[in-house]
């Protein structure tokens, strides 16, 4: 009886090494982006969300080039504005010609947890004046503190890149953990 225990105790944990890696790969394999986002419509007309958290026209657009301004039926100015990186709705958005960089996170769900918010960046279509096509953005002090001067004025056609923090993620250090025990307690129990 003891051995049959030992065996069974074995064989779980066996099953334990195999299945785990199984279930992290499925749970990387998974998007934010379930079969709701298709239900998403963006707020100006004839745009919706698409399957990958991209914006696509709906209404033809007649070649209207992306690095201006133009108006809806109200009168407001607006412009395309591209969010790329760790965002839960990252794509080519219009937003309002006065919007900054927060109304722009708002639009696009916020930063994910595992997005690096110190080295985020905006990159301008065209050269300002002065040459600059790349500007850093710490959005950490703004989220910590809501300091928006690091904030730079949005222009037709910017794009906001969030890149993702590299460091280990707890939730994978805690499943390398226990994927290390139960291989312990098998040879142990192999062994004996």
């Amino acid at each position: 009886m003891n051995t049959t225990l030992k065996r069974f105790i074995t064989f779980v944990l066996a099953v334990q090494i195999f299945v785990s890696p199984l279930f992290t790969v499925c749970a990387f394999a998974q998007q934010p982006y379930g079969s709701s986002s298709l239900l998403y419509s963006s707020p100006s007309r004839g745009y919706q969300q698409n399957g990958y958290g991209q914006q696509q026209q709906v209404m033809p657009g007649y070649g209207m080039p992306q690095d201006t301004y133009f108006t809806d039926s109200m009168g407001n100015i607006l412009m395309y504005v591209n969010v790329l990186g760790e965002v839960y709705k990252p794509g080519q958005h219009i937003v309002r010609q006065d919007s900054d960089i927060s109304s722009v996170l708002s639009l696009v769900g916020g930063p994910k947890e595992d997005a690096n918010l110190e080295k985020a960046k905006l990159l301008r279509h065209k050269p300002d004046e002065d040459g600059t096509q790349t500007y850093p953005i710490n959005l950490e002090s703004y989220f910590e503190e809501g300091d928006r001067s690091g904030f730079v004025e949005l222009k037709p056609n910017d794009t906001i890149v969030i890149p993702e923090d590299k460091g280990l993620d707890t939730n994978m250090a805690l499943r390398i953990a226990a994927l290390i025990v139960s291989a312990a307690s098998v040879y142990a129990i192999a062994t004996n």
